[in-house]
């Protein structure tokens, strides 16, 4: 388009670029120029304004797309370098933070391992007590038994070695009174066992 009005221009100028200065001019050709360059003028005035003002103002709006494009892109890289710069700022307190929350964490964690094992100790005394005072019940009556059969073993032996076939049939006379009621004979065994010692 531009190009067009140039070449334009050029043809209707070069008219009157082409005369000579040499011979003085009359005034009918001065007007005649003057003529020629007003329509010149007033017709590169229409053709600037119809091409050239749409054409303008369409750049014109681009312009000032693109700026407000590159305004509105290096706010958001401000902001961007802003934020990433006070992450900066705050990722030694934040690390910090993060070192005091995980000792914290890790003491927490130690006082219950420390607590459930106190707790698990005292468990595992208490069940210890507890099968040692059976064990000890299970001993003291396992004992018990032992010296008594002890005892009867050695009762029995000495009642054997003292019992002699008269004492015998005393017991056994008295043994048959009783179970028959009449409780006559009632004291011979204890004198039969007296007479023995």
């Amino acid at each position: 388009m531009f190009k067009r009005l140039s070449i334009g221009f050029v043809f209707i100028a070069l008219p009157l670029l082409a005369q000579e200065s040499g011979a003085p001019e009359k005034p009918s050709v001065l007007l005649w120029q003057i003529l020629n360059f007003v329509i010149l003028a007033g017709l590169l005035g229409w053709m600037a304004t119809k091409q050239g003002g749409p054409l303008l103002s369409a750049r014109s709006k681009e312009i000032r797309e693109g700026l407000a494009a590159g305004e509105k892109a290096k706010k958001e890289a401000d902001a961007r370098a802003a934020e990433v710069q006070a992450k900066l700022a705050n990722l030694e307190k934040e690390i910090a933070s993060m070192r005091v929350d995980a000792r914290q964490e890790r003491d927490r964690e130690a006082e219950r391992i420390r607590r459930e094992t106190q707790t698990e100790i005292a468990r595992i005394h208490v069940q210890a007590e507890h099968e040692i005072e059976s064990a000890g019940k299970q001993a003291r009556l396992e004992v018990q038994r032992a010296a008594a059969k002890l005892a009867v073993d050695l009762a029995e032996k000495k009642v054997r070695a003292r019992m002699s076939p008269e004492i015998q049939a005393a017991l056994l006379d008295g043994f048959i009174n009783d179970l028959s009621g009449s409780g006559a004979g009632a004291g011979l065994p204890g004198r039969a066992m007296a007479n023995a010692d």
